[in-house]
């Protein structure tokens, strides 16, 4: 989601077809891209969009209500994301689990300030399914595949998935601050988590991570 200006093409066809919550929305994305969250006001939204104040209160009560939705929007649009680059990839855990840990990694190096609020608000609630539980959910299925296909190792799916998600997060986060276009960090660190999860007597290297 790369935006030319402050109040993109997507918002004000959202508010022209009458849409004001949905551009309340995406107006308050691209004010956090742009600006950083602490930007973030009722006032300032409304003005980027020629609404009044009270109009925007109409849909939200306050900026912890607007941020909660910004945030659960953020979560589907990169749940989306992640399923895309699974489905895309064809059968197969090792080829699945290094598109879906490219398309995580991309995501949140295109969306810094945007994906740090997202992970911020997990955070602060303390529970880790939250806004992540499709992703977590996709991964637990990959990983019963895996196992009945004998690619990967017997053991609790949910936990496996959780190391996953952990590893892949951490290897997205240590690289926010980088601008390298290539991705040799993140490629090893996929690589070697699936070393410890495959059956032994299946390849250990997917077809992506040959490229």
């Amino acid at each position: 989601m790369r935006h030319n200006g402050l109040v993109g093409k997507k918002t004000k066809k959202l508010y022209h077809h009458g849409n004001l919550r949905a551009a309340l929305i995406q107006c308050g994305l691209e004010l956090i891209e742009k600006k950083g969250v602490h930007a973030l006001t009722l006032r300032e939204i409304g003005s980027q969009i020629g609404v009044s104040r009270s109009a925007a209160y109409r849909h939200f009560k306050d900026k912890a209500a607007l941020l909660s939705a910004i945030v659960d929007a953020g979560f589907a649009e990169f749940g989306n994301v992640v399923q895309a680059a699974k489905d895309a990839a064809g059968e197969g855990f090792a080829a699945q689990m290094d598109s879906m840990a490219l398309a995580y990694f991309r995501f949140a190096n295109e969306h810094r300030t945007q994906f740090e609020v997202m992970v911020a608000a997990v955070l602060e609630s303390g529970v880790a399914e939250v806004g992540g539980g499709h992703n977590l959910r996709n991964l637990e299925q990959m990983i019963r595949d895996g196992q009945q296909t004998g690619e990967v190792r017997q053991g609790d799916p949910a936990l496996l998935a959780r190391v996953i998600w952990a590893l892949i997060h951490a290897a997205s986060m240590l690289r926010l601050d980088e601008d390298s276009a290539e991705l040799p960090f993140l490629r090893f660190s996929t690589e070697a988590l699936r070393s410890g999860l495959r059956n032994r007597q299946a390849p250990a290297v997917s077809p992506q991570a040959r490229k």
